[in-house]
């Protein structure tokens, strides 16, 4: 996990006057060696999490449901394997590795048959 940056800011003494770098003399008032170093709060970043006091119950995994989706075949057979029987309606494959294996390729292709039918529409990122 990454450090969260604190940025420092310098204020004057004499009139509250901030900058982003230090300076001998304020440009507001004029005052010299009046600047300080001050720590500005860290900003939290964007979190879709909410956090509370309560510690979560743990879950044996013997408990845990999965829902069976529909699922859309493609004519690749090993693809609908590897995507768990089939493309899922609604849901987002991110598909990665080297330049040059094919990947987009294969994604194009996917995407035509997906939308031969007429029934399903397709959105394919790059």
């Amino acid at each position: 996990m990454a450090k969260a940056k604190r940025s420092v800011k310098f204020m004057c003494q004499e009139c509250g006057y901030e900058s982003p770098k230090w300076m001998g003399k304020c440009p507001n008032c004029g005052a010299w060696n009046q600047m300080v170093e001050m720590l500005e709060p860290t900003k939290k970043g964007r979190s879709s999490f909410t956090h509370t006091d309560e510690a979560a119950a743990a879950v044996p995994i013997t408990k845990i449901t999965s829902d069976n989706e529909p699922r859309f075949l493609t004519q690749m057979p090993e693809l609908n394997r590897v995507l768990g029987g089939g493309v899922v309606q609604g849901s987002m494959v991110l598909v990665g590795g080297d330049p040059g294996i094919g990947k987009s390729t294969l994604l194009l292709q996917v995407s035509a048959q997906l939308t031969m039918t007429g029934k399903k529409s397709v959105v394919y990122l790059w």
